[in-house]
């Protein structure tokens, strides 16, 4: 070897050295730069979203992305679903176009890891190396700002910063890395395909990829593995149909999938462990409001240095005025606070971090008990429901009460709650009130009294001037000036304010020639407006042509939102983009993510298509398995969309839907032609609800099935053109309904009002459909030897109770029987006690359906007969003295003493039942009626159910009929009660009344009958309202003959 070879060998060798030093240098500085997180366990009820984001260079990893996406995945997929999981795999090989940025092409991975860091804690992230380091970006690629907020170190490649983000500098126990043996490249002949799988930077690609491999190896030893793979000769993965290039083809190790799949089981399945415990509903609904309040105090309207959560620039004075409201124990004016503003203004923000204010200082205030309730109208499914609300605040505030079962009856107890002045100390928060949904039969606003009770503070945030905002106006001891805090335009120095400090995050400013067009604009006063503005202007990227762009910004949020989507089109796919849209405008309750990945996958179907508006819904395909839209070509829909998008519900369950009203407007009148025309508005919705329809006839869960499925149907059904097709649409509706997972999902123990509607819908009007149908599926069910006894003995039960509901009262007793002889038949399948407690109810439910039509004695000796059965079964019970036991005692009690006031009512004084085999008189009857009134009330008043006491104080009257004095005896004493509890407001009150009026009118007192009377009618008018049909029966009292006569001659009138 001659000197100039050994000096040429020492040059490199110290080139390689000296690179290997900073190479180290800049591991060194990521060390320096360490957090440790640990997962959680998330064992809370519902469906969540989890995601795998896969990490290599992308030129030489398809074929591992190819075996990851449409073997290990799908398999993995079907795992996780049955976990009430859905998985999403974030594979970005094609998912930045050539023409993007560096800064673009950097945020889009960094991201997609942040979403894994949101979704899942601490991200599910598999990496994959071999001969290639991939795109080291220069200095001059790599923004500040990015640099900054994800704390990275020049001198790393894309992949090597994709695994110090998810994995190298929290040691994250998710994190599996695969490296490939490559010796299967010497099989590799051509030179030109050798370089496919080869770095074309040499030395250095190879060392910086061995120190990568060390640093891995040392820090994930037992999450590190090795593969091998052989090149197949002669074939391609798949075409490239743009250049007709294929790729070369691999045959991987058999170990490949099966590493990935058990690692990913053994992980998930630890951090999301099975539950089988029952969901609380009203704590899953309280959990996902708590999350949109969390995440709204977030949306920042404009940002303080030292905090950038904290601060919402430009309302602080409202915030301090809701504050005072709240802590004022002095305000008796009763008066709710209504925050009112346009569409855009920060309502829900506001009202987001004032009761996130209040919760703070409750909690702190530990001493002084308060109870905080909050609903964001939109923010979760069915949160749109008067009834949801209403009970989600009766739930707050009577935690160990029963609810009514109607909408009308929860609105009058709600009514009455508010009003009542011993009800404890309760700070109410109900954002987007304007939202709910309208029922027909009710006046929207009648659940808030008049005058709330001294310790009730309402704070409600309203659309200027929109319906119930209207109604509140017209009360006329609604205080207005008191009560509105107007939401107003933001000062012109509060909005440079949020601009200077939203764009000063990413290092931006702009020159006062460009602050004055830009605060020019009338829309700058509207802080979404102003937030969607600065968020266009940080990712313009001519700065020399920015004060042009300024002036181009539309004038108007509808407009400027149009713009925004004008752009989008342009930089992503537009059949996804507008499909996207379309789709979540239509969806009842937003979409999952994981359900829009399977629509969007058939993009050929997603072009509006004019079909004159029939519709033959039996053609439509049946995908059994339906393929996935590659998640990089949603990565790139969804990157542009996600400022306006909200995690709808549980945050970790991946649904998405509009954060602002507006937008849904602007994609009505752009996309669904909702401007020109209701024609044209129709054919266009009717398009998206029939791609949904389709979806969700042959695909999802349940539970989605259930939110979305009928809602669609329900559409095509009004706007069909053929009758053949509203006929067809209405047989799908019912075969979806009497599917059992449905019927499990949509009935309810207290009142099944959407089944029943839904019924209804399908022009089934007296249930007779109904019935046949479900006592056919349950038939079949007893043939079927798949279903145990003790399930088809539930369902035979549930089934009966909804027959009930719809007045079947026939067939619901026919199921009922059966069913407590299915009981008695298989004890075997119950525990002795679940199968008591099975029959308690059942005979409880059969002796209601019997007591709905029962006119003669040997009925009603039957239905007593049925009670007592139930009675005996709780008294022989070990948990009798539990508090479901109780009560459920307390109503047998009061319902057997009702049927012995019937039959005491059917006989003469002195004449014996001879239906009785003890031969009771009618006093008899009555005294041992009233001592299981009294035995009922007293477990009332042990479990502090006080409604419930005075009802039964009720039924305890109605066993003296005939007898005046005791009847007005205990009338008496039970109104004063109901006063000191509830208030004079209350519906007990009206009952109370009126059936005074009755005894007075028995007694031919018309005088008195009348005054009862009308307390009745003016309680009812405030409790019920004028159209409800209790008011009615008052009203119709009163206008009688002889009661007009009164009422003219005291100078009453009737509304």
């Amino acid at each position: 070897m001659s000197s100039g070879d050994v000096e040429g060998e020492e040059q490199d060798g110290g080139k390689i050295r000296k690179l290997k030093e900073e190479i180290n240098d800049v591991w060194n500085k990521i060390a320096m730069r360490e957090e440790k997180i640990k997962p959680e366990v998330d064992d809370r009820p519902g469906w969540k979203t989890v995601r795998i984001f896969v990490s290599s260079t992308f030129k030489d990893f398809h074929q591992e992305r190819e075996e990851l996406v449409k073997k290990v995945f799908a398999e993995l997929r079907g795992w996780c679903e049955l976990r009430q999981l859905y998985l999403i795999d974030c594979d970005l090989r094609w998912g930045v176009p050539k023409e993007t940025t560096s800064e673009v092409t950097l945020k889009t991975c960094l991201e997609e890891i942040d979403r894994c860091y949101d979704d899942n804690k601490v991200p599910y992230f598999v990496n994959m190396t071999c001969k290639r380091i991939g795109w080291i970006p220069l200095a001059d690629e790599l923004p500040p700002n990015l640099m900054k907020n994800y704390r990275l170190v020049f001198g790393l490649s894309v992949t090597e910063m994709e695994i110090v983000h998810a994995a190298y500098r929290i040691e994250n126990p998710n994190a599996l890395f695969l490296i490939r043996d490559d010796s299967f490249l010497n099989e590799i002949e051509d030179e030109d395909i050798r370089k496919e799988f080869i770095d074309e930077v040499q030395p250095r690609a190879d060392t910086k990829l061995n120190i990568l491999k060390d640093k891995i190896t040392s820090r994930f030893s037992e999450r590190v593995f090795t593969y091998k793979c052989k090149y197949v000769p002669g074939e391609r993965l798949y075409s490239d149909y743009m250049t007709k290039k294929g790729r070369p083809k691999l045959e991987l190790d058999d170990n490949f999938s099966k590493i990935v799949l058990d690692f990913f089981k053994e992980r998930i399945a630890e951090q999301y462990p099975v539950v089988k415990t029952e969901i609380d509903e009203y704590l899953d609904a309280t959990f996902h409001h708590k999350a949109f309040m969390n995440s709204r105090c977030g949306i920042i309207l404009g940002v303080n240095k030292k905090s950038q959560r904290d601060l919402i620039i430009g309302r602080e004075s409202i915030l301090k005025e809701i504050n005072d409201y709240v802590e004022n124990e002095k305000d008796t004016s009763g008066s709710p606070k209504l925050i009112i503003g346009e569409a855009g203004a920060g309502k829900s923000s506001i009202m987001a971090k004032a009761a996130s204010n209040v919760l703070q200082a409750m909690e702190e205030r530990a001493a002084q008990p308060c109870k905080v309730f909050f609903h964001f109208v939109g923010a979760v499914p069915n949160s749109t429901s008067l009834l949801e609300i209403l009970r989600r605040l009766l739930r707050e505030i009577k935690p160990n009460s029963d609810f009514p079962e109607t909408l009308e009856d929860t609105v009058q107890l709600v009514r009455s709650e508010l009003a009542n002045c011993h009800l404890g100390r309760v700070v109410i928060f109900i954002d987007a009130l304007n939202q709910v949904d309208r029922d027909m039969h009710l006046e929207p606003m009648f659940w808030l009294p008049e005058k709330l009770a001294p310790n009730v503070r309402c704070v409600l945030s309203l659309i200027t001037d929109s319906e119930p905002h209207v109604v509140l106006k017209r009360r006329q001891d609604f205080k207005i000036r008191d009560s509105e805090i107007i939401v107003p335009d933001l000062e012109p120095g509060k909005r440079l304010e949020i601009v200077n400090n939203y764009l000063g995050l990413f290092n931006k400013t702009l020159s006062t020639e460009q602050v004055v067009p830009l605060l020019g604009k009338k829309a700058s006063s509207n802080p979404l407006w102003l937030r969607i503005a600065c968020e266009e202007l940080r990712i313009y990227g001519d700065f020399n042509t920015v004060t042009d762009f300024i002036k181009l910004l539309k004038e108007t949020l509808p407009g400027l939102l149009q713009q925004v989507l004008e752009r989008f089109e342009k930089e992503t796919d537009r059949v996804l983009l507008v499909s996207t849209l379309c789709l979540l405008e239509v969806s009842r309750f937003g979409l999952l993510e994981a359900e829009l990945l399977e629509i969007l996958a058939d993009k050929d179907s997603l072009e509006y298509r004019e079909t004159g508006g029939e519709y033959n819904p039996e053609g439509s395909r049946v995908i059994e398995k339906r393929p996935h839209l590659p998640y990089a070509e949603w990565a790139s829909v969804y990157r542009n969309l996600r400022i306006f998008l909200r995690p709808y519900g549980n945050p970790s369950e991946g649904r998405l839907d509009f954060y602002h009203r507006t937008l849904s407007k602007v994609v009505q009148d752009t996309y669904l032609d909702k401007s020109k025309s209701d024609a044209d508005y129709n054919k266009k919705r009717w398009w998206w609800h029939k791609k949904l329809a389709e979806y969700y006839r042959y695909c999802g869960t349940y539970d989605r099935k259930v939110e979305e499925y009928p809602h669609h149907l329900l559409f095509l059904k009004r706007n069909a053109k053929y009758d053949e097709d509203k006929k067809l649409y209405c047989k799908w509706l019912q075969e979806f309904l009497l599917d059992m997972g449905a019927f499990k999902r949509l009935y309810d123990d207290e009142f099944s009002e959407t089944l029943l509607y839904y019924w209804r819908e399908c022009g089934d009007e007296k249930y007779d459909q109904m019935c046949e149908g479900y006592e056919k599926e349950i038939r079949q069910m007893e043939k079927d030897l798949a279903y145990a006894p003790h399930v088809t003995a539930s369902r035979f039960e549930d089934v009966s109770r909804l027959m009930a509901q719809a007045g079947k009262y026939k067939e619901a007793l026919k199921v009922a029987e059966d069913c407590r002889d299915m009981v008695k038949k298989f004890p075997q399948q119950w525990e002795d006690e679940e199968r008591n407690e099975k029959l308690m109810y059942i005979y409880g439910h059969i002796a209601h359906i019997k007591s709905l039509s029962a006119k003669e004695i040997p009925e009603l000796n039957d239905i007593i007969s049925m009670h007592e059965e139930a009675i005996q079964i709780i008294n022989n019970s070990p948990k009798r003295n539990e508090k479901k036991y109780k009560k459920y005692l307390a109503l047998q009690l009061i319902k057997k003493a009702y049927a012995r006031g019937g039959i005491a009512s059917r006989c003469d004084a002195f004449s014996v039942s001879k239906f009785f085999t003890k031969n009771k008189t009618k006093k008899e009857m009555i005294e041992l009626g009233c001592k299981e009134v009294e035995k009922a009330i007293s477990l009332y008043q042990e479990l502090k159910d006080y409604g419930h006491e005075l009802e039964a104080q009720l039924t305890k009257a109605t066993l003296y009929r005939g007898n005046k004095e005791e009847q007005l005896k205990i009338y008496k004493a039970t109104r004063k009660k109901c006063r000191e509890i509830f208030g004079k407001e209350h519906h007990l009150m009206c009952r109370l009344c009126f059936n005074t009026g009755i005894v007075y009118e028995d007694a031919n007192d018309t005088e008195s009958a009348y005054r009862y009377f009308r307390k009745a009618y003016d309680v009812g008018m405030k409790v019920y309202g004028p159209k409800h049909a209790m008011t009615q029966t008052y009203r119709e009292a009163l206008k009688e003959k002889k009661y007009a006569a009164v009422g003219k001659k005291l100078g009453h009138t009737i509304d």
